[in-house]
Protein backbone atom coordinates (compact mmCIF):
# COMPACT_ATOMS: atom_id res chain seq x y z
CA UNK A 1 0.00 0.00 0.00
CA UNK A 2 2.56 1.94 1.03
CA UNK A 3 4.69 1.63 -2.12
CA UNK A 4 1.14 1.95 -4.47
CA UNK A 5 1.01 5.68 -3.22
CA UNK A 6 4.78 6.66 -3.21
CA UNK A 7 4.14 5.73 -7.38
CA UNK A 8 0.91 7.41 -7.08
CA UNK A 9 2.71 10.79 -6.00
CA UNK A 10 5.78 10.38 -7.81
CA UNK A 11 3.23 10.07 -11.29
CA UNK A 12 1.00 13.10 -10.51
CA UNK A 13 4.64 15.06 -9.56
CA UNK A 14 6.18 14.09 -12.99
CA UNK A 15 2.60 15.07 -14.67
CA UNK A 16 2.43 18.13 -12.83
CA UNK A 17 5.94 19.08 -13.69
CA UNK A 18 5.38 18.65 -17.29
CA UNK A 19 2.36 21.12 -17.04
CA UNK A 20 0.01 17.84 -18.15
CA UNK A 21 -3.51 19.22 -16.92
CA UNK A 22 -5.91 17.55 -18.58
CA UNK A 23 -9.95 18.79 -18.08
CA UNK A 24 -12.72 18.56 -20.24
CA UNK A 25 -16.28 20.80 -19.78
CA UNK A 26 -18.09 16.84 -19.90
CA UNK A 27 -21.26 16.36 -22.40
CA UNK A 28 -23.14 19.67 -22.05
CA UNK A 29 -26.26 19.22 -23.89
CA UNK A 30 -27.15 21.98 -26.52
CA UNK A 31 -30.46 20.41 -28.08
CA UNK A 32 -32.99 17.66 -27.85
CA UNK A 33 -30.09 14.95 -29.01
CA UNK A 34 -26.96 17.40 -29.49
CA UNK A 35 -24.36 17.54 -26.94
CA UNK A 36 -20.79 19.19 -27.00
CA UNK A 37 -17.75 18.14 -25.18
CA UNK A 38 -14.71 21.00 -24.79
CA UNK A 39 -11.49 19.15 -23.30
CA UNK A 40 -7.94 20.13 -22.94
CA UNK A 41 -4.64 17.88 -22.17
CA UNK A 42 -2.52 20.38 -22.28
CA UNK A 43 -1.04 23.41 -23.67
CA UNK A 44 1.48 21.99 -25.72
CA UNK A 45 -0.71 18.58 -26.53
CA UNK A 46 -3.44 19.37 -29.14
CA UNK A 47 -4.22 15.68 -30.36
CA UNK A 48 -4.59 14.38 -26.35
CA UNK A 49 -7.29 17.20 -26.03
CA UNK A 50 -8.94 16.02 -29.61
CA UNK A 51 -8.88 12.43 -28.42
CA UNK A 52 -10.11 12.99 -24.83
CA UNK A 53 -13.27 14.86 -26.57
CA UNK A 54 -13.68 12.29 -28.59
CA UNK A 55 -13.68 9.76 -25.93
CA UNK A 56 -15.95 11.14 -23.84
CA UNK A 57 -18.34 11.62 -26.78
CA UNK A 58 -18.59 8.13 -27.53
CA UNK A 59 -18.56 6.86 -24.30
CA UNK A 60 -21.23 9.37 -23.00
CA UNK A 61 -23.47 8.02 -25.80
CA UNK A 62 -22.28 4.54 -25.55
CA UNK A 63 -23.67 4.55 -21.54
CA UNK A 64 -26.98 5.87 -23.58
CA UNK A 65 -27.32 2.40 -26.17
CA UNK A 66 -26.71 4.95 -28.90
CA UNK A 67 -24.19 5.40 -31.24
CA UNK A 68 -22.54 8.80 -31.77
CA UNK A 69 -22.33 11.28 -34.54
CA UNK A 70 -20.22 14.27 -35.22
CA UNK A 71 -21.86 17.63 -35.86
CA UNK A 72 -19.07 20.03 -35.52
CA UNK A 73 -15.47 20.29 -34.51
CA UNK A 74 -13.28 23.20 -33.56
CA UNK A 75 -9.56 23.44 -32.23
CA UNK A 76 -7.88 26.33 -30.37
CA UNK A 77 -4.08 26.39 -28.52
CA UNK A 78 -5.72 28.21 -26.04
CA UNK A 79 -9.56 26.42 -25.48
CA UNK A 80 -8.21 22.53 -26.45
CA UNK A 81 -10.53 20.71 -29.09
CA UNK A 82 -14.31 21.15 -28.77
CA UNK A 83 -16.65 18.50 -30.32
CA UNK A 84 -20.50 18.72 -31.23
CA UNK A 85 -22.04 15.53 -31.63
CA UNK A 86 -25.51 13.77 -31.28
CA UNK A 87 -26.53 10.46 -29.83
CA UNK A 88 -28.60 8.33 -31.98
CA UNK A 89 -30.24 5.31 -32.05
CA UNK A 90 -29.69 2.25 -34.35
CA UNK A 91 -31.82 3.29 -37.33
CA UNK A 92 -32.37 6.48 -37.04
CA UNK A 93 -32.12 8.04 -40.26
CA UNK A 94 -29.65 10.45 -39.67
CA UNK A 95 -27.40 8.20 -38.23
CA UNK A 96 -25.08 8.31 -41.42
CA UNK A 97 -21.13 9.05 -42.22
CA UNK A 98 -20.50 12.51 -41.00
CA UNK A 99 -19.52 14.97 -43.64
CA UNK A 100 -17.28 18.08 -41.35
CA UNK A 101 -16.78 21.00 -42.68
CA UNK A 102 -14.71 23.35 -40.92
CA UNK A 103 -15.72 26.21 -38.56
CA UNK A 104 -15.04 29.83 -39.91
CA UNK A 105 -12.95 31.71 -38.59
CA UNK A 106 -14.36 34.91 -39.45
CA UNK A 107 -18.06 36.18 -40.64
CA UNK A 108 -18.49 38.76 -43.48
CA UNK A 109 -21.47 41.02 -43.38
CA UNK A 110 -22.86 43.28 -45.90
CA UNK A 111 -24.38 46.28 -45.02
Amino acid sequence: MKHYLLVTIGILTFLGACGTVARSSGAMQIGPDTYRIMARASMANQLGSQQMAFSEANIFCDSQGKKMVTTNTKSSELDGYEVTFRCLKDGDPDLIRPSLQRAPDAVIQVK
